[in-house]
């Protein structure tokens, strides 16, 4: 049987329990039927700064990511979830400030974070967002609740649309899975954003990933600050997928910035090269986790919420109208993980977004397995 905790990470996030009514989600105001630009930023290229505040909906652990990620660079994450979930989820942030910060829906008057909301992260990880949320949160009639100058920077994530392997979700389970269902929901939700004015013409940008992997940690230093516990390995029923969680965590935390919604497909003779020059099944191992080898189609969570928060402090260009510079983001593109046991400098976030393509694809002939304590194999 699942655990209670386990089961919250399952069920769905419906509108009306991520804004129930309480302290911080009285539903006073009146919907719009679609998203004006009436509390976007006039400036389009807006972004946020240090100090900004910035809502996260859709509760989940990359939501969970991201806020660690946004607090790191200085931002002031707001985690928006039922106040079930925000329970659940103090084991697994392992930050009281965060949790202290959480909320069920939009503040009211002389609450906190009233009149300080810069920007909205729609970050769920599942398919549990409805389209109508993006007017709810965005259009909210009480305009006072966001900062003097309105939002300034709306980022939604989404999963790619084709994958070359369906990883199932950590929440996969075979009776209450339904993957028609669930991308259909994600179209729905995608669609609706990308015909939005905050897309359209506003500060917003649409994130892809790949199948989602990692999160905690159990790799290099900087993963202390950005990860959560070690127990999020195990909400799996997958006996292997602890090991598969921690291997993301230890050596896929480089990324790769992508135009549009796209993969990196490996070029059909990359697995007969490198069965062709390693022939030892523990050096071809290492040669795929190290050195930028590239997903196909997976993303670790540490790698989107560095892209969320580094689109946060840039303004977007259309993906049409490619930027020369590292200081804006494309309007949409995905990203996927590569192998390096470091996350992404700032530095190397701007040469991606001003020069976004695939990761290549190493040549086998060339890996040196000396250089990864390998002895040498004499014939």
């Amino acid at each position: 049987m699942l655990s209670t905790l386990f089961f919250l990470f399952l069920s769905a996030l419906s509108e009306c329990d991520a804004f129930a009514p309480g302290t911080m989600g009285r539903l006073h105001h009146e919907r719009t039927t679609s998203l004006q630009a009436s509390n976007l930023s006039p400036d389009s290229n807006s972004c946020l700064a240090p100090g900004d505040a910035v809502l996260l909906v859709g509760p989940g652990f990359l939501q969970l990511n991201v806020a660690k990620a946004a607090k790191a660079a200085g931002l002031r994450p707001v985690i928006v979830a039922p106040q079930q979930k925000i329970d659940s989820f103090a084991k697994f942030v392992r930050d009281d400030d965060l949790i202290k910060d959480a909320t069920i829906g939009m503040a009211d008057p002389g609450e906190p974070f009233y009149g300080e909301i810069a920007g909205v992260v729609f970050c769920a990880e599942e398919a549990v967002l409805q389209p109508s949320i993006l007017s709810t949160i965005i259009d909210w009639k009480d305009r006072d609740i966001f900062c003097a100058e309105g939002i300034k920077r709306v980022v939604a994530c989404a999963p790619i649309t084709e994958k070359v392997n369906e990883e199932k979700s950590m929440g996969w389970m075979p009776l209450l899975n339904n993957d028609k269902k669930t991308k259909e929901n994600w179209k729905q939700f995608a669609n609706a954003f990308k015909k939005s004015a905050s897309y359209t013409s506003g500060p917003g940008s649409l994130i892809r990933f790949g199948s989602l992997l990692g999160g905690s940690i159990d790799g290099s230093d900087e993963l202390q600050e950005l990860g959560l516990d070690e127990g999020i390995y195990k909400m799996s029923l997958e006996n292997y997928r602890d090991l598969k969680e921690r291997s993301f965590d230890r050596y896929r935390i480089g990324a790769q910035v992508l135009l549009g919604d796209t993969v990196n497909v490996k070029p059909p003779n990359q697995d007969s090269m490198e069965k062709e020059a390693i022939k030892e099944s523990e050096q071809l191992e290492a040669f795929r986790a190290v050195g930028g080898y590239p997903e196909q189609d997976r993303t670790n969570r540490h790698v989107v919420a560095q892209a969320v928060v580094q689109s946060l402090l840039r303004s977007t260009f259309p993906n049409d109208n490619p930027s020369s510079s590292g200081d804006s983001v494309p309007k949409e593109f995905t990203v996927l993980s590569k192998c390096e046991d470091k996350i992404p400098t700032k530095e190397d976030w701007d040469t991606m977004f001003s020069s976004p393509g695939t990761a290549k694809w190493p040549d086998p002939f060339k890996f040196d397995a000396a250089k990864y304590g390998f002895e040498e194999v004499k014939a």
